[in-house]
């Protein structure tokens, strides 16, 4: 079953899951936790969040995508 995680990516370093709700059933969700984040934002950071797709167990299948968890 494909699921979906928020990630953070930074500019130096390895995309990491986020440490919150971050595992959703479907993109669309996945995608409106993220647009709740970045609202809340007040200043520019040198990370931003993304939205990965993945089958299986969150840690098992990320990091075989080079994301830590």
């Amino acid at each position: 079953m494909k699921r979906f995680a928020i990630i953070r990516v930074p500019t130096n370093g390895p995309p990491a899951l986020v440490n919150m709700k971050n595992v959703f059933e479907t993109e669309e969700e996945a995608l409106a936790r993220l647009a709740e984040i970045e609202a809340t934002q007040q200043k520019l950071h040198h990370t931003f969040l993304d939205v990965v797709e993945f089958e299986g167990k969150v840690h098992e299948a990320l990091p075989k995508k080079g994301i830590l968890v």
